[in-house]
């Protein structure tokens, strides 16, 4: 119990996201630039993706021995951070929930989409998006088992 209220408390914190809004009604697309956009750490193969609508989404999957493996996090599995590398744009998320429970399947990846990224009218420019995986292995030892696997995706973004 006391860990679950340490993750509240924390979590709770960390609820407002920092962004700085641009006004463009141009339509938008992307092109990729540097790549850094998938790492392995432990069981654990994480992505991110950016499409040339900009739709984003980062992907997590488990790649153990097991047939499945619950993992623990806040509202969502990743973090999503965005930030302009020619310009001033930030956006970096939070949580927004207490701890939840995922099952993920071996080899089969568990996609969560970045879908809210239509609220920022992003001017065109270079960007950084980047997912932060961030999950617990044991719901009793959330601090003990966490991890932390950050993937990120430099793009240009241009009017079509």
């Amino acid at each position: 119990m006391r860990i679950f209220i340490i993750i509240s408390i924390m979590l709770i914190f960390g609820l407002n996201g920092c962004a700085t809004t641009n006004s463009n009604e141009e339509n938008l697309s992307v092109e990729p630039v540097i790549t850094n956009d998938y790492k392995q750490v432990d069981d654990f193969k994480v992505s991110i993706h950016v499409e040339k609508d900009l739709n984003v989404y980062a992907t997590i999957t488990y790649i153990g021995d097991t047939e499945k493996k619950d993992i623990y996090h806040g509202g969502s599995i990743f973090f999503f951070n965005i930030y302009q590398q020619d310009g001033n744009f930030i956006y970096e998320g939070a949580m927004t929930q207490p701890l939840l429970t995922t099952t993920l399947i071996r080899n089969e990846p568990h996609r969560e989409d970045f879908n809210w990224i239509e609220q920022f009218e992003l001017k065109e420019g270079l960007y950084e998006f980047e997912a932060i995986a961030d999950f617990s292995l044991d719901s009793e030892d959330i601090r003990g088992t966490n991890i932390k696997v950050p993937v990120s995706k430099i793009q240009e973004v241009k009017s079509n």
